[in-house]
């Protein structure tokens, strides 16, 4: 089996769970974003990845194991007192989570991908960033806040769908992900779609 692991941030849970992957697996350590794609082509036989990742990339991939690494929410951000209603620039390293917020919330507004530190668009160059918010503080010290969230997601064992439909390799990799998998509640990221935060 071909594993794709997250190198960055996770970089020190993927060595941990390299260290214990199914005898018969090789590994490569890859940008996470990368990873949806790399399994739903075949490329890869499973991969470890996250949830705003699978659903920016709309890869087809079985999600095995919620593995809980970190707990993020995916949210719209701009300044305090905002009407939200008013946006016309969205900024977000996720153009198609931001197209699809915008042709809900924002119709007409224009979405533009960026690289990286969304908040420090706006308000100059962006009235809201559609960025992933996990502990606040980068908010708090550009002075904005979250005015609503899409969605909350976690890190995911995945699987191509070949791979999930053979039961040794699904068994193996159910297997691992049980033993890397952190502690921790991994089912709050199923909670409220588009609420108002």
């Amino acid at each position: 089996m071909r594993i794709g692991l997250p190198k960055g941030r996770l970089l020190r849970q993927s060595e941990a769970a390299r260290a214990t992957a199914p005898q018969e697996a090789d590994s490569w350590l890859l940008r996470l974003q990368d990873i949806p794609g790399l399994v739903a082509d075949g490329s890869l036989d499973a991969g470890i990845t996250s949830e705003e990742w699978i659903r920016e990339s709309g890869a087809g991939v079985e999600r095995l194991m919620p593995l809980c690494w970190y707990h993020i929410r995916v949210c719209a951000i701009g300044l305090p007192g905002q009407e939200p209603a008013t946006a016309r620039r969205i900024v977000s390293e996720y153009p198609t989570l931001a197209t699809e917020y915008a042709a809900q919330r924002h119709p007409g507004a224009t979405v533009r991908k960026v690289h990286g530190a969304c908040e420090s668009y706006v308000p100059t160059l962006a009235d809201l960033a559609v960025e992933c918010v996990e502990t606040g503080r980068s908010l708090q010290r550009h002075g904005l806040v979250v005015h609503e969230e899409l969605f909350r997601g976690d890190v995911w064992l995945v699987a191509s769908r070949r791979t999930a439909a053979d039961d040794r390799h699904r068994r193996s990799l159910l297997s691992w992900a049980t033993a890397v998998r952190s502690g921790g509640d991994c089912t709050w990221q199923r909670e409220g779609v588009h609420a108002t935060a």
